[in-house]
């Protein structure tokens, strides 16, 4: 089984997901979510890979977005 790391264009939440499904829904926003329309940022077969790689993609998202709340603060 194959997975995939995407985030929702609406609400920005980073989440693992099965590439053989054709849509998700965003357990955020509730947003579903069509496969073919979204960027895939990592594949893996592996579920820790998939989990630290969820971690190490919203770790960089906060970063960014702290980064620019600074600009504006």
């Amino acid at each position: 089984m194959r997975f995939g790391v995407i985030v929702c264009p609406q609400c920005k939440q980073v989440k693992g997901i099965e590439l053989s499904s054709q849509t998700t829904k965003c357990i955020r926003c509730g947003k579903t979510l069509q496969m073919k329309k979204l960027k895939i940022f990592y594949e893996t077969d592996s579920q820790e890979k998939l989990r630290q790689s969820i971690g190490l993609l919203n770790a960089e998202l906060d970063k960014n977005s702290t980064a620019d709340k600074k600009i504006f603060i």
